[in-house]
C-alpha cells in the first residue's frame, strides 16, 4: 500500500503541470511547500495533500484535500475503515470508489514515496523515487462530502501491482500514470468504467530508483529534507 510519501510545493507543481495561480482552489497552505513525510488521517489539516483535478470545460486546477476519502453518503465526517488507498482490483465496484472513479479523477502529485521491509533486525525504510527526480503523477480519485454546512474534500491513491525495483521490498505501489495518459485519466467526459480501467491498464510504469532512508521518517511530526536522504545498512 502507500501510506507515506514526499509531496511536491506549489513551484514544482506549477512548473510541471503548468497550472496558473489563478486555477488554484486551495484554502490551506499544503501546497505551498514541499512535504517530505506525509501521513494520511482524518479530520487533521496536516493530512491536506495538493491534487490535481479538471473543472467541467477540463482545464486543471489545484487544490488541497484530505488524503483519506470520505464517501459522499457517509453519514458522519469520518469513516472507520481505511479509504487512503483503493485497489486497482476492485477499485471500479467497492461501494466508498465506484462513483468517485466514475466521475472524480484526481493527479496526486508526489515526488517519491515510503515502504517498509521486515528485516530480521526491524522494519527498514525504503524510498522510492523517478529515476531523473521529476514529479510523478499518482492516479487518485477525490470525493465532496456536505453535511450540516459542513464540506470537506478528500481523496485516495490507487494501488497495484509493483514493478520489478519496488517488488524487492513491497508487494502493492501507486498507480503512477505518464504524461499522455493523464488528461485522458482526468476528463470529465470519460465516465464509462470499462474505459477508465483501460486507462489504468496502460499506464506505462516510470524508472523508478530505490534507497534505503533513516527510520526517523517513521514519525510522520518528522518533515524535512533529511527524510530521503540515503543511509548505508547495518
Amino acid at each position: 500500500m502507500c501510506g507515506r510519501y514526499v509531496a511536491p510545493g506549489e513551484a514544482e507543481i506549477e512548473r510541471f503541470w503548468h497550472i496558473g495561480r489563478h486555477n488554484w482552489r486551495s484554502p490551506f497552505a499544503s501546497v505551498r511547500q514541499t512535504r517530505y513525510n506525509v501521513a494520511p488521517q482524518q479530520g487533521n489539516p496536516r493530512s491536506h495533500v495538493p491534487v490535481i483535478r479538471a473543472d467541467a470545460d477540463g482545464t486543471l486546477e489545484l487544490t488541497d484535500m484530505q488524503w483519506w476519502l470520505l464517501p459522499f453518503w457517509s453519514k458522519e465526517p469520518r469513516v472507520s475503515y481505511s479509504t487512503f488507498n483503493a485497489r486497482i482490483e476492485t477499485v471500479a465496484t467497492a461501494a466508498s470508489f465506484r462513483e468517485p472513479f466514475k466521475r472524480r479523477r484526481c493527479l496526486i502529485p508526489a515526488l517519491g514515496w515510503y515502504e517498509w521491509q521486515t528485516l530480521p533486525s526491524g522494519k527498514q525504510p525504503w524510498y522510492f523515487h523517478s529515476a531523473d527526480k521529476t514529479p510523478l503523477a499518482f492516479a487518485g480519485l477525490w470525493e465532496h462530502w456536505e453535511k450540516a454546512g459542513q464540506v470537506i474534500e478528500s481523496c485516495t491513491i490507487i494501488v497495484g501491482e509493483p514493478d520489478e525495483a519496488v517488488r524487492q521490498v513491497h508487494d502493492r505501489m501507486p498507480v503512477i500514470l505518464p504524461r499522455e495518459r493523464q488528461d485522458q485519466w482526468l476528463s470529465p467526459a470519460v465516465t464509462d468504467a470499462e474505459e477508465v480501467k483501460k486507462i489504468l491498464r496502460s499506464a506505462a510504469p516510470e524508472r523508478l530508483v530505490i534507497h534505503r532512508v533513516g527510520k526517523g521518517v517513521g514519525n510522520a511530526k518528522n518533515d524535512d529534507p533529511e527524510m530521503i536522504e540515503k543511509v548505508h545498512s547495518d
